[in-house]
């Protein structure tokens, strides 16, 4: 069954229109006024549009859709629709190098990877023959053996029991610490079994940029499963979908039938009705919460979920009118094995409970309580901040004490721009902020999970909020218990902000408690991994960093290793014909700690570049044998006028509670004003869309349109307005409806013989067997694959096959007679191996024995 990945939650679609502008004084005694400024999503470029008409889901029945359109409609002019575009071709793919320096390691798995006998030790002396060496490292009771050579001065030896009994692993590793100390012995260390990465394979997991940012593909090496811990969503329930099949019995815990929507108070169902929006649409909030924390994970489709295996516990307390306190601490309580006097008893108990909810309110006794009940029977609770743009102290439960608040951060580590914030906030995490789109995928930077469509199919969609931050906190707490199951709640929130990457004042200048969560430092505190027996490692969170202008942005640069022979330093440097362009304010060179974080403020100054897009090179080089990578910084130069104006119009219900939009109500927000809008309405209770048409069509509500409302992609909230009363801030952000697929018709990176092979794409006929692939420069890629810069000269974007096996050592997950290139960000893309394709590597570039070109 065809599933799509719908982004979005209740967006409306627009158009460029010319009107009379507002005069933004005072509000007469008979009218109210409204003012604010909204934020067009800006991509690496502009969609060109491909004719769709898709009609995306919306928080309006299809009746009332067609007259907020019509009205709309009879304002402006309708425009001739531009002719379709058809697919452009991709010329002569060339083979992305490796990224330079040595090929990242395979990661260890969980297990102790350790193989018994083996120990490395290194000479001081050059050349030692076998002999020398047995005679230097024998062991009682042991028989050693010579098993071969690193280097002139690396052996191997193997030790053999001579009673027949096995050989430990510890035992091994106390050899090392005691060979260690021989007389020429410069170091001894136990010989260790690499396996690939534990990166997922689901076809979703290349648009899940949020992972990277919190080192989950380096922190799944270590804890990738935790089949054994309970994690309570108390939320809006739960919806059926195939990729969420963890699923405990929970319970709808709504006293309150006419909130409830099912017919009845408490029962035993959990499932999400819906209807939660004014108009009776759906945001299927617990579902996409339930997807981050343990999604059905490497089974090829869908996306992964942070806590792989990980059972759901659904508890619903939000209905058609939100939550109530009452049935939330209930929820609290039964949720974590309490008793709550007629409802059965919960088999289940959670160890870990995400609230991705909250009202604004000081603590609450009711939910304390509960709260300290709960970790009393060893639960550790997690709770969203929060999305008003305010401090946190007055948004509970998020102020409640015992309890891991998170706010949210951008791709960037940027605390999103409507995150609260302040001193009750604990740590961040990932939650998005759909207006950007810095790695250039051509998809707005949104948490990417499991909801429904439409028609009620199950579908992806990208949301952003705390709402999305908090669940990956929680799936992290849920790996951190499944390695250490008595872990109680006042440890894991220790750990996680003793391990956290501080944010710099130019991230988040209100604070934002300890800072970006870690996830390989947290498990690998958790599993008391010694730093000083790994190499350091470099990993990058994007392989592609966009610019709009002139700015500056924080690359979050990762050290997936140890320290042994000292932390990680990294320099970088630009290259290309524009390298002026971009620079460091804090300087080139960044130390990075064991299983840390640390961010590189990188600069651009767009003021001597022509307009359109310009590619400048940064490459990253890590000290000893980190390894290196580049980041293809993309400058878009666009002026004011290239802008296409917003229209936004205020809607309300009528008695009957049907959906009523009127010319008076609608205004414009132009771009030469940087979307700032200020309009007059009668007095009455208002809800804000905003729309732009993208393809000058004069349609609305279409695919790739940018839309927004208020207050944002979490919330759709009301406005009351009175006589007399100004608004200000009615501020939010304008998303596009970009429909991705997990089964896409266009298959990139498959085999082809023309580019009928290839629906919606071209085929590459250059590469062995020929490969499917498409120009990203207007469309985004499909799921399976990511968009890459092929030509930094020219700026041409292709989409590549993403992989998650072998990546940057050998095929993996790759078709026959390709391999799997490391991106620097821990996955890769397929392109040919270059020793069986007989393509060349390029001028300055080797083909190694290993298929890379170096």
């Amino acid at each position: 069954m065809r599933r799509l990945l719908l982004m979005g939650l209740l967006l409306l679609s627009a158009t460029s229109c010319s009107g009379d502008d507002e005069d933004p004084g005072e509000p007469s005694s008979r009218t109210g006024r409204i003012q604010g400024t909204l934020t067009p999503f800006r991509s690496s470029e502009r969609s060109a549009g491909d004719g769709a008409s898709q009609t995306v889901r919306s928080p309006f029945r299809a009746g009332e859709l067609e007259k907020l359109k019509e009205t709309l409609r009879e304002m402006h002019a309708v425009r001739s629709r531009e002719p379709r575009v058809a697919p452009k071709a991709v010329p002569g793919l060339r083979i992305i190098p490796s990224q330079p320096g040595a090929a990242p390691l395979e990661r260890a798995s969980r297990e102790d990877p350790t193989i018994p006998g083996d120990v490395i030790l290194r000479f001081e002396e050059a050349g030692l023959t076998p002999e020398r060496v047995l005679a230097a490292v024998q062991r009682p009771g042991f028989r050693a053996v010579h098993k071969g050579y690193a280097s002139e001065y690396v052996h191997l030896v193997g030790y053999e029991p001579l009673d027949g009994k096995a050989v430990t692993a510890a035992k091994t590793q106390e050899w090392a610490a005691q060979l260690a100390q021989v007389p020429g012995v410069t170091y001894a260390v136990r010989n260790e079994r690499m396996r690939a990465t534990a990166a997922p394979n689901d076809r979703g997991y290349s648009l899940q940029w949020h992972y990277p940012t919190l080192n989950l593909p380096a922190a799944w090496d270590l804890v990738p499963d935790a089949t054994d811990v309970v994690v309570a969503v108390i939320d809006s329930g739960i919806v059926p979908h195939p990729d969420l099949t963890n699923v405990l019995p929970g319970y709808d815990m709504i006293s309150d039938p006419q909130n409830a929507g099912d017919g009845d108070g408490r029962d035993s169902n959990p499932r999400d009705e819906g209807g939660d929006t004014p108009s009776g649409g759906s945001s299927w909030h617990g579902s996409h919460v339930a997807g981050t924390i343990s999604a059905d994970t490497n089974n090829q489709v869908g996306v992964a979920g942070v806590a792989w295996n990980a059972r759901l516990l659904p508890v619903r307390v939000l209905g058609k009118k939100g939550g109530s306190s009452f049935d939330i601490a209930a929820a609290i309580t039964w949720a974590t094995g309490g008793f709550v006097p007629g409802v059965p008893p919960n088999p289940n108990p959670a160890k870990v409970v995400n609230m991705s909810l909250g009202g604004s309110a000081p603590p609450q006794a009711l939910y304390q309580d509960a709260i300290d009940a709960a970790l009393g029977r060893g639960a550790i609770i997690v709770v969203a901040a929060g999305n008003e743009d305010v401090d946190a102290r007055n948004s509970t439960p998020c102020n409640q004490q015992n309890v891991i608040c998170v706010g949210s951060t951008s791709l960037a580590g940027q605390r999103s721009s409507f995150s609260n914030f302040g001193v009750d906030v604990d740590v961040v995490a990932s939650g998005g902020e759909m207006r950007e789109d810095l790695n250039g995928d051509g998809y707005p930077d949104g948490v990417l999970s499991t909801v429904l469509d439409e028609n009620g199919q199950p579908a992806y969609a990208f949301s952003q909020g705390t709402s999305m931050a908090a669940p990956h906190v929680a799936g992290v707490v849920a790996l951190m218990a499944a390695s250490r199951p008595d872990l109680t709640a006042a440890v894991a929130e220790r750990i996680l902000k003793e391990t956290a990457t501080p944010l710099t004042n130019a991230q988040c200048p209100e604070g934002c408690g300890a800072g970006l969560v870690n996830a390989r430092a947290v498990l690998a505190r958790v599993a008391n991994v010694d730093p000083g027996t790994l190499d350091p490692q470099l990993n990058v969170t994007t392989s592609t960093l966009f610019f709009r202008g002139s700015g500056t942005q924080q690359l979050i640069l990762s050290n997936v290793g140890g320290n042994r022979g000292g932390d990680l330093t990294v320099s970088a440097s630009v290259s290309g014909p524009h390298a002026s362009a971009v620079s460091f304010p804090q300087g080139n060179m960044v130390r990075v700690p064991a299983f840390g974080s640390a961010p590189l403020s990188v600069a651009v100054d767009a003021s001597g570049l022509a307009g359109g897009d310009t590619v400048v090179t940064l490459n990253l080089v890590g000290s000893g044998t980190a390894g290196s990578a580049t980041v293809a910084v993309k400058i878009g130069v666009a002026g004011a006028a290239n802008d296409l104006d917003a229209l936004i119009a205020f809607v309300w219900q009528d008695a009957q509670g049907e959906w009523q939009a009127a010319k008076e109500a609608i205004a414009v927000a132009r771009a030469s004003a940087d979307y700032a809008y200020s309009i007059s309405l009668a007095p009455r209770t208002y809800y804000a869309l905003a729309t732009i048409d993208d393809d000058l069509d004069g349609n609305f509500f279409e695919d790739g349109e940018r839309t927004g409302y208020w207050r944002n992609v979490d919330s759709f909230e009301p406005l009351e307005l009175e006589a007399g009363d100004r608004i200000e801030n009615v501020s939010f952000d304008l998303i596009p409806l970009t429909p991705i697929d997990d089964d896409p018709a266009l298959v990139v990176g498959s085999a082809c013989g023309s580019s009928v092979d290839c629906p919606g794409g071209v085929c590459v006929t250059d590469y062995p067997g020929g490969y499917c692939s498409m120009d990203c420069t207007s469309s985004a890629c499909p799921a399976g694959s990511r968009c890459y810069i092929v030509d930094s000269s020219s700026g041409l974007k292709a989409c590549l096959a993403t992989c998650t096996r072998q990546v940057g050592t050998g095929q993996g997950d790759c078709r026959p007679g390709y391999v799997c290139y490391s991106d620097g960000t821990g996955s890769g893309a397929c392109q040919p191996n270059c020793r069986t394709s007989g393509l060349t590597c390029g001028l300055g570039r080797t083909c190694m024995a290993s298929g890379f070109c170096l």
